[in-house]
């Protein structure tokens, strides 16, 4: 497959995935900070964010990785208020391969909704119509919520990776999800 870039904003009926832009950094910072507690439990880099500087190099750093082709993030809106919600990316990729990785996180008050099961299902169309032949989805299994969106979206549960990370002092298994497009042959 040939490397390609990701559009700048991918809509659904309620929702705006948007590549960061660096006005963004303060409002990712106030967000990861006000839920800070719930998120770390899961996500590595909750820790390292200290400062809306972090977040800002954050933004640079996913800028750069959207101009490589390696790395393509969004923030995720709702489409009505405009209010920011959390993130959502193609991380992982393997243009040689035709696979990529998709990671997300949201905040506690808009968790339950929805919103995250929406934003994975209009990314994944854009990854397939892009000519990616997979698309991979993995998460602590200590983590049900955020196994229900691939749970939820038809991906199969391809495998269990035991005590292949360390969070938090100890470690945890990483469930891997797949879904592939079913096009058939490799373009």
């Amino acid at each position: 497959m040939r490397q390609t870039k990701f559009p700048a904003l991918i809509a659904t009926p309620r929702l705006e995935l948007r590549k960061h832009v660096p006005e963004l950094a303060e409002t990712m910072f106030r967000y990861v900070d006000q839920d800070r507690d719930r998120l770390r439990v899961f996500l590595p880099w909750v820790d390292t964010t200290k400062s809306v500087d972090d977040e800002t190099a954050y933004i640079k750093m996913t800028s750069a990785g959207w101009e490589k082709g390696t790395f393509f993030d969004y923030g995720l809106f709702e489409r009505k208020s405009g209010t920011y919600m959390g993130n959502i990316g193609v991380h992982n990729i393997a243009w040689a391969h035709d696979r990529c990785e998709l990671g997300y996180w949201i905040l506690g008050e808009f968790e339950g909704k929805g919103f995250v099961s929406e934003a994975v299902e209009a990314l994944e169309k854009v990854c397939f119509a892009l000519g990616f032949h997979r698309v991979e989805i993995r998460c602590a299994s200590c983590n049900p919520r955020s196994a229900g969106v691939p749970r939820r979206l038809g991906y199969s549960l391809d495998g269990t990776l035991r005590e292949n990370c360390i969070e938090l002092g100890s470690y945890r298994d990483t469930l891997v999800f797949g879904k592939l497009n079913g096009s058939g042959a490799p373009k």
